[in-house]
Order: structure tokens, then sequence, then C-alpha cells
């Protein structure tokens, strides 16, 4: 009897241990991945939106909507779309839109004014389109800020 060998049927205790191991360490790396993936989706479409914003003022402003300039004031969590030369938090025409899980850095300070101040506000003349107000609006995800896209607002009111 020595000599017989058992059949073995079916899988052993370690094997299936084994297998979960090499299961769990895929996973954990697969959900890391796709965390960081989730971030760079939601600060890309941010910024794109951020983006669409600005062009949308300067179309309102190009058009000479309302017969005014139009412009786009920022906050750490919002930008708003507002008519006339300066912002008027107010006004009943301002569109307002909240940003979730992205901030605007130094939105106080994002726009030269040409004359060696700084502010919140971009404002788009009236038919051309152009802007005194230029600079680099730059967003952050809330959770992860060493992740960061900006937004360029040229003198020219090209906004890359």
């Amino acid at each position: 009897m020595l000599g017989i060998i058992k059949n073995q049927k079916g899988i052993s205790m370690l094997e299936i241990l084994l297998v979960l191991v090499i299961l769990g360490i895929l996973s954990s790396m697969g959900f890391s991945s796709y965390g960081t993936w989730q971030k760079h989706v939601l600060l890309t479409n941010t910024r794109d939106e951020l983006k669409s914003g600005l062009v949308r003022a300067q179309q309102l402003a190009t058009s000479a909507a309302n017969n005014t300039s139009w412009g786009m004031h920022l906050a750490t969590s919002s930008y708003t779309i507002f008519p006339g030369s300066f912002y008027n938090e107010a006004d009943p025409d301002n569109k307002t839109w909240e940003l979730n899980g992205v901030e605007i850095v130094n939105s106080y300070s994002t726009f030269s004014d040409g004359s060696g101040g700084y502010s919140s506000d971009v404002v788009f003349s009236k038919f051309d389109g152009d802007t005194y107000n230029t600079g680099t609006v730059s967003i952050i995800v809330s959770a992860q800020p060493t992740l960061s896209k900006s937004v360029i607002v040229q003198s020219s009111g090209q906004i890359d």
C-alpha cells in the first residue's frame, strides 16, 4: 500500500489562499489607479468648463448682449458670468456655477488689471472681445492639491 498514489480531486486550501492574495494585490493596484484617473478627469473637465465659461462671456461681449460688456468673476469654489464693466453680486443677470471637488488657486489675484493691480475679474470689451485683464487661472483638485491645470487669458482675448 505504500506505493499507491492517492488520486487528488479538487484544490487545496493553500491554492485558494494564493489566488485570493494575488487577486487582492491586483485589485488594490487597480483601485488606486482608478482614483487617480478620476481626479485627472475631474480636473480636465473643470478646466474645459471654465474655458467654456470664459468664451461664453467673451461671446456675450462681442455680440453686445444687453448693450454692455461682459466678464467673469472668480471665487475659490465658483465662477460667475456677469454683465457690465464690474462685478455686482446682486445683479439678477449673473450666472454662477459651483465647482465640486476643485478649487481656483488665488482667485482674488488671478487677473492683472493693466495698471499694476490684480483682481478676480476679467471683463471683455463690447464688440471686439478684447480685455485689459490678463492672467492665468490655476485650478487644483481639493483632495490632492498636487494635481493642477491652468487656463490663460491674453489681452487679445485669446483663451488657452
